[in-house]
């Protein structure tokens, strides 16, 4: 069939057809790595910026769930065991320092401060009243930071590790290339990644069909990014494995490690 007898045939059956079921159709046939472009890349950020940093504010639990009762043996959870798995990883035993990007409430570094306490560790979260709780539960250096401005938020630090968990799955795959170079060039060792991966930057939670003439809403906004192919073009070669079974949940599925060195 000719181009013009199928805009024809388009024109005479779109009356035919509700707008909803061909808005469905339309989506269903569109891969979901262009199910959003890089125009939307200011507004989730708006939108992701306003949620983490107000999360405090929503749920009186945000805070202190997260950190999941670490410090209590016989109340120690599913996320309580994966902080103390990412602390037993081979990078962390020959570090000195180590960063996290998006450190909540400090759960994983203050796993990693039991189990080397001469380690020097710092955090960087959106959430003012995370970084508080973190401050005083782990000996280290804080700060309040937007993920979207890594230039700014890592001018000055240098450290053997920086790793992350469930946290780069919140970030436009548009803005990730320039935050793992940032990453890249602020440590010495190893990049140390916890994360959910596809190989099509997936959109797995919130507005996945918005349009450019189309507000964000809903407050909650999460893609499985494909680091591993962000991170070769940048010229990075990594490793990628499973989190074991027993300890994977949203957001922490796969553990990418970057050796630098």
């Amino acid at each position: 069939m000719t181009g013009a007898r199928l805009d024809r045939l388009k024109r005479l059956v779109r009356p035919l057809v509700p707008a909803g079921l061909r808005r469905a159709v339309r989506i269903a046939l569109t891969p979901a790595h262009e199910r959003y472009a890089q125009a939307d890349l200011e507004r989730v950020k708006a939108v992701t910026a306003a949620v983490w940093r107000g999360a405090a504010h929503r749920s009186a639990k945000y805070v202190p769930g997260y950190w999941d009762e670490v410090d209590r043996v016989e109340r120690r959870t599913r996320a309580s065991r994966r902080s103390e798995w990412l602390a037993a990883l081979p990078p962390f035993a020959a570090a000195e320092s180590a960063l996290e990007i998006g450190c909540a409430s400090g759960r994983n570094l203050y796993v990693l401060q039991e189990r080397y306490p001469r380690m020097r560790l710092g955090g960087i979260d959106i959430s003012p009243e995370a970084v508080a709780h973190a401050q005083s539960r782990v000996r280290g250096e804080f700060l309040v930071g937007d993920l979207y401005e890594s230039a700014a938020m890592l001018a000055g630090r240098t450290v053997d590790i920086i790793f992350t968990m469930g946290v780069l799955i919140h970030l436009h795959p548009g803005a990730l290339p320039g935050l793992l170079a940032e990453m890249r060039r602020h440590a010495r060792r190893h990049l140390v990644l916890c994360e959910q991966l596809s190989g099509t930057n997936e959109v797995v939670k919130g507005p996945a069909w918005w349009r450019p003439s189309r507000k964000v809403t809903g407050d909650y906004i999460q893609w499985s990014p494909d680091l591993p192919a962000m991170l070769r073009r940048l010229g990075l070669p990594c490793e990628v494995s499973d989190v074991p079974g027993v300890l994977q949940s949203n957001g922490a599925r796969h553990l990418v490690v970057v050796p630098l060195r």
